[in-house]
Parts: structure tokens; C-alpha cells; sequence
């Protein structure tokens, strides 16, 4: 599988890391840019958070943009930038920046914004709305099926190619757990959208339970059995981590290519132990 960025075409054949950055917390970008490329990650994704729904465009504007050109200006850093955001304005902007893929947790139904997106030729992460709720006894599967089909018709009809175009079917924090556990185990049914998957971990954890998020085990489980039910990107916050039980995972299947993957996971380990 292959996604078409603007300056070329990536392999979508092994599964990648995306470290997560809320910019309301960072000051500056590249140290930790550094640090994620470091432990295995492929792309970068800056974003703000703003829990009760989509950040302002004007704090996008102050607060991703100079972030994204500082790291661009990086030399070291070879990761692939994307930004979260739902506005035409701040997509414009950081496709100036030297953006290399939008991710839109509106899935461009922004005025104009599917417009921006199809003039800038840059690729595209539609998202399932995550301010869904379900109805009791509801499976999740149809729901998000039905919303991304929309969704990329509607950017098929604006002349975004296939190519340029990655789903992420997860649901949010307002479905219940259960719900959530059980859109990733429906996951493998996006492989016929033949379109590369994304899905945030440890998003689906509830991050008020202080057991589960003091513990990784069930971020590392939902990252290996997300994979292997077909998601190309992992988005998260706990690179190092989950990099590292995916490499182990990956070293152990037929298809990984073991000596190049070992002498990383060994690498790792000992930076662990040094650490």
C-alpha cells in the first residue's frame, strides 16, 4: 500500500509510529522531535488539545505553525510532519510550513476545508467524529462504516485521489469502553476500504482510571492487535513503548526482516538498561 505525499510516494507495507504532540504543553518541538525519531518513530504529528470540542484557528496559527517551521528547519529531523486541525486557514499555513499530511478530526466537513485540501495536493487523515455518542446496544461498526464511506466519497468528488486519502475509524472518549474495545476489534473489516488505517493509543484507554493509565499492558495490546488486524500508523503519545513491543512483534512474524529489526530492538533494550 502506498500513500502519496507532495514530494513523493511512502510504503505503507510495515506498520509505522506517529508520536503525538499537544502543543499547549511543549515550549519547543525539537528536542523531543529528536528524542521520538530516536526511539523508532516515522511521522510527528502537532496538535492542541481542546476537550469540549475543536481548537480556535487563531491558536492553531500562534502555536503550531512556528512550531512546525522550527522543526523543519531541524536538519536532523527526517520525521514526517502532520498536523491536526479542521480549518482551511491553518491547513493553508502549514502546508506553507512544509507540512506533509493533515489529519482532520472532522473528516473535512469544515466549510471549504475539503476545497483547501484538493488545491494543496497534500494527504489527508479522515477521522470518525469523535463527539459521537451511541445509543444503548448500538454496534459501532456500521456507524463509522457508514460516516467514512460518506466521507470519502465526498473527497473522491473533489478530486482528492484514493492515494492521498488515510481513515482512522477509532471512536472517542464519549462512547463507552466497551464500545471502544469493540471498534478495535472490528477493525480488520476497514481492510476493504483499501486505504491505509490509523488509530490513536492509548486514546482508547480511560485515562481516569489510574490503574490503566499508569500501566502500558493494554496500550502495548490494543498496538500489536491493532496492527495486526491492518493499521499501518499507530498515534501516540508513548513512543519509546510501544516502538519497542512492535519491533518485538514484528522481529517474531515471517515478514519482518529480523536482523535489521534485532540489532534495533537490542539497541533499544540497551538504552533502557542505560537509562
Amino acid at each position: 500500500m502506498k500513500l502519496r505525499l507532495k514530494n513523493g510516494v511512502t510504503e505503507m507495507d510495515s506498520p509505522a509510529i506517529m508520536g503525538t504532540f499537544d502543543l499547549r504543553a511543549v515550549q519547543d518541538i525539537v528536542p523531543g522531535a529528536r528524542e521520538i525519531q530516536e526511539l523508532g518513530a516515522t511521522f510527528i504529528e502537532l496538535g492542541l488539545s481542546a476537550p469540549e470540542g475543536f481548537a480556535a484557528a487563531a491558536d492553531e496559527l500562534a502555536l503550531i505553525i512556528p512550531q512546525l517551521k522550527a522543526l523543519k528547519a531541524a536538519p536532523e529531523i527526517k520525521l514526517l510532519a502532520a498536523v491536526t486541525t479542521v480549518h482551511p486557514e491553518v491547513m493553508k499555513a502549514a502546508a506553507e510550513a512544509g507540512c506533509d499530511i493533515i489529519i482532520d478530526p472532522n473528516a473535512l466537513r469544515a466549510p471549504g476545508a475539503i476545497e483547501t485540501i484538493a488545491e494543496l495536493k497534500l494527504p489527508v487523515c479522515l477521522c470518525f467524529d469523535q463527539h459521537t455518542e451511541f445509543e444503548e446496544d448500538t454496534d459501532p461498526t456500521g456507524a463509522v462504516s457508514e460516516f467514512l464511506y460518506e466521507r470519502i466519497d465526498a473527497c473522491l468528488n473533489a478530486k482528492i485521489p484514493r492515494s492521498a486519502i488515510l481513515i482512522d475509524p477509532t471512536i472517542g472518549m464519549r462512547a463507552p469502553i466497551e464500545y471502544r474495545l469493540k471498534m478495535m476489534g472490528r477493525l480488520h473489516t476497514f481492510k476493504s476500504f483499501a486505504l491505509p488505517l490509523t488509530a490513536a493509543v492509548p486514546r482508547l484507554i480511560p485515562q481516569s482510571d489510574p490503574f490503566l493509565s499508569a500501566n502500558l499492558s493494554a496500550a502495548v495490546a490494543l498496538t500489536i492487535f491493532g496492527v495486526d488486524s491492518g493499521v499501518n500508523i499507530v498515534r501516540t503519545t508513548q513512543v519509546g513503548e510501544l516502538a519497542l513491543a512492535l519491533d518485538t512483534w514484528q522481529a517474531c512474524t515471517k515478514s519482518a526482516r529480523p536482523f535489521r529489526l534485532s540489532k534495533l530492538i537490542v539497541k533499544r533494550f540497551l538504552r533502557k538498561k542505560k537509562d
